[in-house]
């Protein structure tokens, strides 16, 4: 009996304890300490006065949950365009949530501190063809390393063991590179070294590489210009390419002299990608273009500045900056951090973070790999996509599991699925794996996806955020259902309340009047003086004009009317112009008639003000009839607690 008494006091404690963090309940649903806490501290209006802040906040949550519930009731979340809605937000927050755990933020700070320098960077690269035997290139590479270990000149090295034309004759070089100018895998390798030094043989997808940082500099940020191009032809003799130079000088000599660029560009320039648009080029940065272009565009450095020709593979070029954009030295700068997180966004950087967030989740997801022979989901595989019976096959069938996870099994049509698709699209890098690597990726993929699609198991911010604008979303929907669309219909509703409050409505001292707004001042000073030759034809003239004027009348008050402060309203007044910030327009009044005193409005003017009005009524009869439905019971002790 004893044992009895304390384990029952024990449960009473506790539920004493859990019910003593409840702030409110409605009918049989509740409210605790933390979910109100969470919502009052969001709102905006917190500031000040908490005590007040927060019993103000109290009315209008319990009101809010009220109206929600009562959207639950009308079954609100069954509406196609609540679910439609609801399954966009949700895609959209777990990409945002997925990409912060891959610590975008991260890879922002990463990106931030390599644009700080560009690299001279070299290379070692014996290609290896897809499919083909690693292993001669393998060799080769070593031997490549071990010829730099002993002292060689790493341009000899990249001359003698390179397997590439054009890299054995640059010597390797590559120019100066920045961040997001190479594949991540090999920026990474690049700003690892300090100057001079080169990397370890490593493998990429295209074969083997050894880089060298040659030299370091400060980073220039990225440059916009327009270009004359005068071209020869492929396999210009020496005739031919010496016109081209007489030819760009002269058009030099024509700049220096005061020319116009745009005017040769459209007259001279054999560009034709941007001839039509005064031969300006995408913006760009360091590592985009050959060394000589951007020598000659980087030399550049105010705008207008015009470099003098000079020789690529495509002819000679005469550049115009058009703008220098210098690397940001600030982290916190708004504006490139934007950019920064944009590029990464679209970067393979993410994508392998991601990947790896992929591996780390596993056990998190409780991926579980079945029992299978390999051997014969190969061959089973292999018959269908060349539509052959699989009868033979008995051990495998598309029934058969794969893999699982938490909540999903994967099985072989699955697999199926994927493998066709794949093959359907073989120039991919996934088109040119065999079965076993494929399955490896299959299997990253899927986990991503199950990941993603079930984040609420995973992620207390994410089942949060969703749940939060499911809410606002039925709140909208029912408020739209029982207050403002039903307002706006009731007509005899409206009528009476009108009837009712009469007083209420009346006009402060008010005109009749137009409020014009122009392209220009000028244009506001011709268009006054046409209206006092012609006020009853204000609509036509004014339309006249097509979009560099609009024009609206009808009644308002005088402190509606833009005008300058003490303005004396009198018939007949146009008032002096005003600038408007936003767009550079000019706005001003034509006084048709003056109201000097106070007057009664009539419906039709009221009926903006009334259903407004009426709209309030219908909320205060709505939250009265739901709390009569649903109860609700503050714990006074818990909520002045709270202040």
């Amino acid at each position: 009996m004893i044992k009895k008494f304390v384990v029952a006091a024990l449960l009473g404690l506790l539920v004493d304890s859990a019910s003593g963090q409840l702030v409110f309940t409605y009918g049989n649903k509740q409210v605790d300490k933390v979910d109100f806490l969470r919502a009052f501290n969001k709102n905006p209006g917190t500031a000040g006065d908490r005590k007040k802040a927060l019993k103000e906040y109290l009315d209008l949550y319990i009101n809010f949950k009220l109206k929600v519930q009562a959207a639950y009731d009308a079954k609100l979340q069954d509406d196609a365009t609540q679910q439609y809605e609801l399954e966009n937000f949700k895609k959209q927050i777990a990409e945002n949530i997925i990409n912060d755990e891959a610590k975008v933020k991260d890879l922002a700070n990463e990106a931030f501190q390599r644009s700080q320098k560009d690299i001279h960077l070299a290379q070692v690269f014996v290609e290896v063809a897809p499919k083909a035997d690693t292993v001669e290139a393998f060799k080769k590479i070593q031997a490549a390393y071990k010829a730099l270990k002993e002292g060689k000149d790493f341009v000899k090295v990249s001359e003698e063991f390179s397997s590439d034309a054009a890299t054995r004759q640059s010597g390797g070089d590559l120019g100066f590179v920045t961040v997001f100018t190479l594949p991540y895998e090999f920026e990474n390798v690049a700003y690892r070294l300090k100057a001079m030094d080169y990397s370890a043989p490593f493998k990429s997808k295209l074969g083997y590489h050894i880089f060298k940082n040659t030299g370091e500099r400060k980073g220039l940020g990225r440059r916009k210009v327009a270009q004359i191009l005068i071209t020869y032809p492929p396999g210009a003799t020496d005739t031919e390419k010496t016109a081209a130079k007489r030819k760009a000088d002269s058009v030099y000599t024509l700049l220096q002299n005061g020319a116009g660029f745009e005017e040769l560009v459209r007259t001279v320039s054999n560009d034709v990608s941007t001839v039509n648009n005064n031969g300006q080029l995408s913006e760009f940065g360091v590592g985009e273009y050959s060394t000589f272009f951007e020598d000659a565009a980087f030399a550049l450095t105010k705008p207008n500045d015009i470099s003098r020709p000079f020789q690529t593979n495509y002819g000679y070029h005469i550049l115009k900056l058009l703008d220098a954009k210098p690397v940001s030295a600030d982290i916190n700068d708004p504006e490139s951090s934007s950019v920064l997180r944009d590029k990464i966004l679209q970067d393979q950087r993410l994508t392998t973070a991601r990947k790896m967030l992929v591996d780390k989740r596993q056990s998190l997801i409780k991926y579980k790999p079945a029992i299978y022979n390999q051997a014969e989901l190969w061959r089973y595989t292999d018959s269908i996509l060349e539509g052959k019976k699989v009868s033979a096959i008995k051990a495998i069938n598309d029934k058969t599991l794969l893999f699982s996870f938490a909540k999903q099994n994967i099985r072989v049509a699955d697999w199926e699925k994927f493998v066709k698709a794949i093959r359907a699209n073989p120039n991919t890098e996934l088109g040119s794996k065999n079965y076993k690597d494929l399955m490896k990726e299959y299997v990253s993929i899927t986990g991503a996806e199950y990941y993603r699609n079930h984040l609420e198991d995973y992620s207390g911010e994410y089942k949060q955020q969703v749940q939060e604008f499911k809410e606002a979303n039925l709140l909208f929907g029912i408020m739209d259902k029982n207050v403002w669309s039903k307002a706006s219909v009731d007509s005899a509703g409206l009528q009476a309340y009108y009837n009712e409050h009469k007083n209420k409505y009346q006009w402060a001292p008010s005109a009749e009047a137009l409020i014009i707004t122009v392209a220009t001042e000028t244009l506001a000073k011709e268009l006054q003086q046409k209206l006092k030759q012609n006020t009853a034809g204000w609509k036509t003239l004014t339309e006249n004009y097509g979009s560099q004027v609009v024009a609206d009348s009808g009644r308002y008050e005088l402190s509606q009317l833009p005008a300058v402060e003490k303005t004396i309203f009198t018939e007949g007044l146009a008032t002096a112009p005003l600038k408007n910030a936003a767009d550079g327009t000019f706005t001003f009044n034509y006084i048709i008639k003056v109201y000097s005193q106070p007057a009664p409005r009539s419906f039709e003017d009221s009926r903006g003000m009334i259903i407004s009005d009426y709209q309030q009524v219908l909320e205060e009869r709505w939250i009265a009839a739901l709390k009569k439905k649903y109860p609700v019971k503050v714990n006074q002790a818990v909520f002045n607690a709270l202040k």
